[in-house]
């Protein structure tokens, strides 16, 4: 499946590229910015602005992919032998554990001086920049809800990292968390995630 609005493929419910919702055909849901993008905090109008699109893609163009956790695993694999593949059996167990309830991450609280509508843009290329692909939007009377995906790395498993962001008469209010389940420890990752976030929030992207 391919994103209709910019081309590149696409998969579950929004364009990790451009960020634009797909219908299951793939193709763009059609909202209309009625005031200043700025001002705006639902998504879907948001996303129909064009400095908007034009950064996004911008940024997703920087994302690098590093070495996964799974990768990482089939070097240990190759080095130390343990009669079961380590990246077979972390397919396993990190589900499993993840069911009992098992679980790391880290949350965090801050209030952003700038409107809702450039906090979610800057939010928006952020994820992006970061390889981090959409996974949903829920929209809320005076802001909405971001998850987008962790991905798995050397330090960790893949997870979540879900941004909510309010409007605060001029200034944004952003609580963002992340969740990786089936581990007890992160050796950071979420934390580094986070620090990441909150300092591309400080700034409009370039």
């Amino acid at each position: 499946m391919f994103c209709s609005h910019c081309g590149q493929p696409a998969a579950n419910r929004f364009c990790a590229h451009c960020g634009q919702p797909l219908d299951n055909a793939g193709d763009v849901a059609i909202a209309v910015v009625d005031e200043p993008w700025e001002e705006e905090f639902r998504y879907e109008a948001l996303i129909r602005a064009p400095q908007v699109r034009d950064a996004i893609s911008r940024h997703a163009s920087f994302a690098r992919k590093g070495m996964s956790g799974e990768q990482f695993l089939k070097i240990c694999d190759k080095l130390m032998p343990l009669g079961v593949p380590m990246e077979s059996l972390a397919a396993v167990i990190q589900p499993l554990y993840a069911a009992l309830g098992i679980s790391t991450g880290k949350q965090r609280l801050v209030q952003i001086q700038a409107s809702i509508g450039r906090v979610m843009q800057r939010t928006l290329c952020s994820l992006a920049r970061r390889g981090q692909s959409l996974r949903d939007v829920q929209q809320a009377a005076d802001g909405c809800v971001l998850t987008a995906e962790l991905p798995s790395d050397l330090f960790a498993l893949a997870g979540d990292i879900m941004v909510t962001l309010r409007r605060r008469d001029a200034a944004t209010e952003v609580n963002a968390a992340t969740k990786i389940g089936g581990q007890w420890f992160d050796w950071g990752k979420s934390n580094r995630a986070l620090d990441q976030l909150f300092a591309d929030l400080q700034h409009d992207p370039g």
